[in-house]
């Protein structure tokens, strides 16, 4: 007897559910990058989600869904933790 689908575990919400925040720059010489911090409420969890999106021009990178917080106000608090160098650690990791 064959088991049933497993149901898909990977957070994907709506776009119309998706919050975004402006959180700052990151400038070194000629590379300039928008910083902001994306949320989304994860109903299967009761918490809310947040990833960073590095964006420099037309160039936009992401990263997974590193905070898993119950408010914005949490993922903000554990974004400011990160110092400008383990950002760019971030950045470089995903490019």
């Amino acid at each position: 007897m064959s088991e049933p689908p497993r149901k898909s575990t990977r957070f994907d919400p709506p776009l119309s559910e998706i919050q975004a925040r402006q959180m700052g720059e990151l400038q070194r010489g000629e590379s300039h990058w928008d910083v902001l911090i994306e949320f989304a409420r994860d109903e299967e969890v009761g918490v809310l989600r947040g990833r960073i999106h590095f964006v420099s021009g037309v160039v936009h990178r992401l990263s997974g869904w590193i905070f898993l917080e119950w408010s914005a106000r949490d993922i903000e608090t554990r974004f400011a933790e990160f110092s400008a160098q383990e950002l760019w650690n971030l950045l470089d990791s995903i490019a």
